[in-house]
């Protein structure tokens, strides 16, 4: 039971941090050309 619950632990500890670092990269990832995009638009007008 022991050995059960830290499994269990160690697979949930590590599985939170990367979905919350994938959902950091998206967010960036998805400013950086919205933020590019807006700068070339106010830089043509």
């Amino acid at each position: 039971m022991a050995k059960k619950t830290m499994s269990v632990r160690g697979v949930t500890a590590p599985s939170v941090r990367p979905t919350a670092y994938a959902a950091w990269l998206v967010a960036v990832a998805l400013s950086v050309p919205v933020f590019v995009v807006l700068s070339v638009i106010e830089w043509i007008r």
